[in-house]
């Protein structure tokens, strides 16, 4: 899939703006840092995911002193096929947030996924030593993309859980009885195996090729694999779903305690291993990028393989990160894939026919610049 135009209004830095992109596979955001580099993909991404990939309300989306915002995308299917995206949010005369498909209003869980794309932050250099939640996020971003029932599963899922802990924390303020936690333990359980039991299965299928990606970026590593970390050995969703039901009940007292629910995939992890010592023990700096690198390949191979549409790629200042050897690997192991990206300065190596834009001031000139090696 590609985009072909994406216009915003009201948009974080961009009162208004229309840019159209070229047939290019790659499009170069140039710009100092404060420009609105990383704007222009945040409104991308979240037409794909349907929400910001940094941690921020709606608010905090709208241009200065406005109270809504409008993104609006067109795409082409590989197939040839045009598809039109909206998101329209708004702070008054009341909260709300629309999407749109072909200008047809459509629920959120059906939104997510109709622009399959895959970004890379700067910070997901840090993927292997960070937050665990990033990691789980990782591979819940992948399967919504994928599968309109996992999103369903995730969403169901998040509003147990909150319901739940509301409950936990009624019940230590004597307004709530322990055993009326019996309905949301069984519902939690529920969507809960659905989801660890999808987090183990796309981890499996990401294992398949990991070596060979590996291997491409330079690094020789015999047995590199890829390890869920959770409570409970089942494989199976109904052997799941039972194992997570008995570990909601055995740790009911310290979720009292605590306030919150302490197991379940929303605690769950998962880590890399070379030769059976996890990757942030031994490897250097370079060598935990070139193993978040060989994962990025692994997620775009991995929904083209699933959706049969090429994703687009978002990588915000990246160049900065990796040396010319790995941006060189990258960019050539992207090829064939749209690829909008962010950077400060022109890189020393530019993909022939890549188009450059010109960001300033929270303005994009729309007069590309293409260019060749």
């Amino acid at each position: 899939m590609r985009l072909t135009r994406l216009s915003l209004t009201q948009w974080r830095s961009y009162k208004d703006l229309d840019l159209p992109f070229g047939e290019g596979d790659v499009h170069l955001l140039l710009g100092p840092n404060g420009s609105g580099k990383t704007n222009v993909l945040e409104a991308v991404s979240l037409l794909s995911s349907a929400h910001s990939f940094l941690s921020v309300t709606e608010y905090d989306l709208m241009h200065w002193g406005t109270e809504y915002y409008r993104i609006l995308g067109e795409a082409q299917l590989d197939a040839g096929m045009a598809k039109t995206l909206e998101v329209v949010s708004q702070e008054l005369p009341r909260k709300a947030r629309v999407f749109f498909l072909d200008d047809v209003r459509i629920p959120q869980q059906r939104f997510v996924g109709a622009l399959p794309a895959v970004t890379f932050l700067p910070q997901d250099l840090e993927l292997f030593v960070g937050s665990p939640a990033r990691r789980r996020d990782v591979l819940n971003d992948l399967l919504v993309q994928v599968s309109p029932a996992f999103a369903v599963s995730l969403t169901t899922y998040q509003k147990v859980l909150r319901q739940r802990n509301t409950l936990l924390r009624k019940i230590v303020d004597g307004l709530g009885r322990p055993q009326d936690l019996q309905v949301w333990d069984e519902a939690l359980a529920c969507e809960g195996a659905v989801i660890t039991l999808r987090h183990l299965e796309i981890l499996q299928m990401l294992q398949c090729t990991l070596g060979e990606e590996l291997q491409a970026l330079g690094e020789s590593w015999n047995d590199a694999v890829l390890c869920y970390e959770r409570k409970g050995e089942e494989l199976t969703q109904a052997g799941i779903e039972q194992e997570l039901l008995g570990l909601l009940l055995h740790y009911r007292e310290r979720d009292l305690l605590l306030c919150q629910t302490t197991v379940g995939p929303h605690r769950h992890d998962w880590r890399m291993d070379i030769d059976g010592r996890s990757l942030p023990t031994f490897a250097s700096r370079g060598q935990q990028r070139t193993a978040v690198l060989a994962l990025l390949f692994l997620q775009v191979s991995y929904i083209d393989l699933q959706r049969g549409e090429k994703p687009i790629i978002l990588l915000d200042d990246v160049f900065s990160e990796l040396d010319e050897e790995h941006q060189e690997r990258l960019l050539d192991s992207l090829s064939g894939h749209q690829v909008l990206l962010t950077a400060t300065h022109l890189p020393r190596r530019v993909p022939r026919g890549a188009e450059v834009y010109e960001v300033s001031m929270g303005k994009v000139n729309g007069n590309t610049l293409a260019i060749g090696d």
